[in-house]
């Protein structure tokens, strides 16, 4: 298999919204990593990007060999409030939805409206997933 890449360059205008986007999503990030015991995502190239952004907290990944049951034990034995990052295409909102009901019932907050926030600065920008934020903060 080869890789075509094709060279598109980024107008000012188009590089401001990035930055705005990069800025906003900072400070979002930020805001999540002093009000939260743990984030959740689903693998380490999504940790990787959320550490990049400077995440604090444990980001705990949901293939990190864990049963889903064993999973849910895990954090409802370490944290009272998390964030979900799963990424925002039909499998990542559905394992989102299954594991804030177990979570919640549980007795763990779950902090949707970080998900809620990031998915709006991700999606405008093109952005499914949370290991390609790496893509918008290479730009700068």
């Amino acid at each position: 298999m080869s890789c075509v890449v094709v060279s598109v360059s980024m107008s000012r205008a188009e590089r401001a919204r990035d930055y705005e986007a990069y800025v906003e999503l900072c400070s979002v990030v930020q805001e999540m990593d002093d009000f939260v015991d743990a984030i959740v995502v689903e693998g380490v190239h999504d940790k990787e990007a959320l550490e990049a952004l400077g995440v604090t907290k444990e980001i705990a990944m949901y293939s990190a060999g864990f049963s889903y049951a064993g999973f849910v034990d895990y954090l409802m034995s370490r944290y009272r409030r998390v964030t979900i990052l799963t990424d925002y295409d039909r499998a990542g909102k559905k394992l989102n939805r299954r594991l804030t009901a177990s979570l919640e019932r549980e007795g763990v907050k779950v902090e949707n409206r970080y998900r809620e926030r990031i998915g709006r600065i991700l999606c405008v920008r093109g952005i499914r997933n949370i290991e390609s934020i790496t893509s918008l903060t290479k730009r700068f």
